[in-house]
């Protein structure tokens, strides 16, 4: 087995293609006839891979989203004006990231992967106002000036809004500010892009693409088939959409009437929502059953010669090779020494069927040939930051004594392992084999004279010698090292036979002053608050977690540790710590957005109705995943942080079209109804584009290095849905009773004013 390294400024991809050639080329060395060479991993083509599935899944989106806006268009030319504003947005954030020294990888290309619906958003919806006041009669040049400046100020907010929730993670730590940090400029770019794009090119070109009356014109037959396709179009919408639209328009007149039953019927749906997220619905590191494949480690007795650990792991071998369809495994992999090895597996991709890594992981110990003082560990531990997960019991010894915490921990990982629900204990690290060392007999040191400080000295130069200043050859620095020829030290023998001097000047041999012995040198020596620590890390059975961590609590409180062990608690989860930071910049980031929005439409109070969209993503974010059966990981945290700033941009659009009508003259109901009626399209036209384009990136599947974009893209388009459909209802809603709230504190405070003041007229002197 060969495993290469790149160096640290190469790039992978390359590097991984020039060793393919050398592989390619072996094969035509006469030398190396009837070997066999295989490549079991290449970084470089998991890389193109996942590149080559967020590519195809952005192309896939951009198609849907060209046709989403067809379809509510019906318009060509107005369809590729919108359209355009992708890769002309793409061609310009990427302009901007080559000259910032930004490279292209899976994060950037996710976070342009997003773009891809969100990029039209601003576009639409300026092609969508000049598109109404040319229908209200404005002439071409007017309507296109007018309808971009009317929604500038909107959009600009709505854009940054977006943006501003990548502020907060520069205050927080740990894998989340590394994820944000790499997806913040490719994002902001891209927004920015389209929001210029939409503001000059939109009108632009929906100024030279309409004729005076509205129409374009197109010659003969081209023309017939044309309005054909267009009249299919039409008659879908129709049946569809615009039903839908007039649907909400009358329930948002009705609950304007009613809206303490919305309230009432909204705070049920919180309330059935939090329940089901309790009990089908948590936050973990990896989904289960995404995980690339199983890995478990062997300990063989200390006995076991070379040629009985090879029988036992060619047995193996048979074992899983008969199974592999059973167990769903596109390869593996079998290594070992002497008295240790380690058995790997990974899935095939697509998966073939629905067995889950810790079920494999189960039915591979099982088919495994059983051995006398055998030990299997399922999979690798990490004594630095193992934390509590799901899956996993994490019990943690502390002490003072490396040796005994070792020999203790050892002692209960037999114990715990066999508790009912239990699936394998987790190795941290390799048994290392025992060492030889040369102990000091200190009663004869002090009788002979002899410093122990020279007796490691004579040791270390005895076995290493010792090295010299450099040599200079016509400008090159040598290294030079004296030492003892090899025959004077390749034994035991040799070595014992050193002289060592003593205090009054007389030599005695090594040999009379150390007793050679086998030592057993612990792995690992980890410290935590001042001490030494030692974690075991048990596996669990799926589907009896929380019965069998509760077993675990009860077995370590009542057994007897040896004087000077004791139990403490686990270390910190990372993913736990990455969590708070989540929470942290989404609840920052919150309170940025509601400023913005403070300064847009100056009040504090009115945003508040907008702010209300966050929790209604929630929503769907929650129910998607449950209806999914899957849990929300690491990205989909991600996700739910970005959300944030995508899903009050419909709110925003919404109710600054509603101030505009009011200020126009409307009553505060007419104004909401129409404001509801003429921003349905341009709102679910965003959404729509949206969630099209990150349907294909949900249904991609986890690449071979077992890395999932699924969750973060349910977590986007269950919320960008529910949020979407309740925006039209519950935003006019609550902007009513917040405007009543503000009018009644506006004229308690004018009356308290005007109170103030005439008193103050009336007061006299004393």
């Amino acid at each position: 087995g060969l495993i290469v390294f790149k160096e640290g400024e190469a790039n992978a991809q390359q590097v991984c293609s020039r060793l393919e050639k050398v592989v390619t080329g072996l094969a035509s060395n006469p030398r190396l006839d009837g070997v066999q060479t295989v490549t079991f991993f290449s970084q470089g083509k998991v890389i193109s891979e996942s590149l080559g599935t967020l590519l195809n899944s952005g192309m896939i989106g951009g198609l849907l989203a060209a046709l989403v806006l067809f379809v509510f268009l019906r318009r060509g030319r107005l369809t590729l004006v919108i359209c355009l504003s992708i890769p002309l947005s793409m061609l310009m954030s990427l302009t901007v990231m080559y000259f910032a020294g930004e490279t292209l990888n899976i994060l950037s290309l996710l976070a342009l992967m997003v773009c891809v619906g969100l990029l039209v958003d601003n576009s639409v919806v300026v092609a969508e106002n000049i598109h109404r006041l040319r229908q209200e009669g404005l002439p071409r040049r007017e309507a296109c000036i007018r309808g971009a400046g009317e929604i500038a100020l909107a959009i600009i907010m709505s854009t940054l809004t977006t943006i501003v929730v990548f502020l907060p993670v520069a205050l927080v730590e740990g894998n989340a500010q590394f994820f944000f940090m790499r997806m913040a400029l490719p994002i902001s770019v891209a927004l920015l892009a389209s929001l210029l794009v939409a503001l000059i090119f939109v009108p632009l070109s929906v100024h030279l693409t309409l004729s005076d009356n509205g129409t374009t014109h197109r010659p003969g037959v081209a023309r017939r088939a044309w309005m054909r396709l267009v009249s299919l179009v039409e008659s879908v919408y129709n049946t569809t959409f615009r039903r839908l639209r007039r649907g909400y328009v009358a329930l948002l007149a009705f609950f304007l009437q009613r809206r303490l039953d919305l309230i009432l019927a909204l705070f049920l749906v919180f309330a059935v929502t939090a329940a089901a997220s309790v009990q089908n619905i948590s936050f973990v590191d990896v989904q289960d059953d995404e995980r690339s494949g199983f890995s478990i480690n062997v300990e063989m007795p200390t006995d076991s010669t070379l040629e009985e650990t090879e029988a036992w792991f060619l047995t193996a071998e048979q074992q899983i090779e008969s199974h592999a369809d059973e167990l769903d495994l596109e390869g593996w992999f079998l290594f070992h020494r002497k008295a240790a090895g380690a058995l790997q597996g990974w899935f095939k991709n697509p998966r073939t069927n629905r067995i889950t890594p810790r079920e494999v992981t189960e039915r591979v110990k099982e088919l495994l040939p059983p051995k006398p003082g055998l030990r299997l560990f399922t999979g690798d531990e990490n004594q630095t930051d193992e934390g509590r997960g799901e899956d996993t019991f994490v019990a943690t010894l502390y002490g003072e004594d490396a040796e005994l915490l070792d020999r203790v921990a050892g002692e209960l990982e037999t114990v715990l392992g066999q508790v009912q629900g239990v699936l394998g204990v987790k190795r941290g690290f390799q048994r290392t084999p025992s060492e030889l060392g040369l102990v000091l007999d200190r009663d004869r040191t002090q009788r002979l004279g002899v410093n122990p400080q020279v007796v490691a000295g004579v040791v270390g130069y005895a076995l290493r010698g010792t090295p010299l200043p450099r040599y200079l050859d016509e400008g090159r620095a040598v290294p030079v090292r004296i030492r003892f020829r090899e025959a004077d030290r390749e034994s035991l023998a040799e070595l014992s036979s050193f002289a060592v001097p003593t205090s009054a000047g007389a030599f005695v041999p090594l040999s009379s002053v150390t007793d050679p012995r086998v030592l057993a040198d612990p792995g690992v020596i980890v410290r935590r608050d001042k001490r030494i620590a030692r974690t075991i890390t048990l596996e669990l059975e799926e589907g009896s977690e929380s019965e069998t961590r509760e077993r675990l609590a009860a077995l370590t409180g009542q057994i007897d540790l040896p004087e000077g062990v004791a139990f403490g608690a686990p270390p910190t989860n990372p993913f736990e710590d990455d969590l708070s930071s989540l929470r942290f910049a989404g609840l920052l980031s919150i309170v940025f957005i509601y400023l913005l929005m403070g300064f847009l439409f100056e009040s504090f109070i009115l945003p508040l109705s907008i702010i209300l969209t966050i929790p209604l993503a929630s929503i769907g974010v929650i129910w998607i995943h449950i209806i999914a059966g899957r849990d929300i990981d690491f990205l989909g945290a991600v996700g739910i942080v970005l959300l944030i700033g995508v899903v009050v941009n419909n709110g925003i659009v919404l109710i600054d079209y509603v101030n505009r009508l009011r200020g126009a003259g409307m009553s505060r109901f007419e104004a909401l109804v129409a404001a509801a009626d003429r921003r349905f399209r341009p709102i679910m036209m965003t959404a729509i584009t949206t969630i099209g384009g990150l349907l294909p990136l949900a249904f991609a599947g986890r690449t071979s290095l077992g890395f999932s974009y699924t969750s973060f893209s349910l977590t986007l388009i269950g919320g960008m849905t529910t949020a979407t459909l309740l925006t039209m209802l519950v935003v006019p809603i609550f902007y009513t009773l917040f405007d009543d709230l503000r009018e009644t504190f506006g004229a308690t405070l004018r009356r308290g004013m005007r109170g103030g003041q005439a008193g103050a007229g009336t007061a006299t002197p004393a």
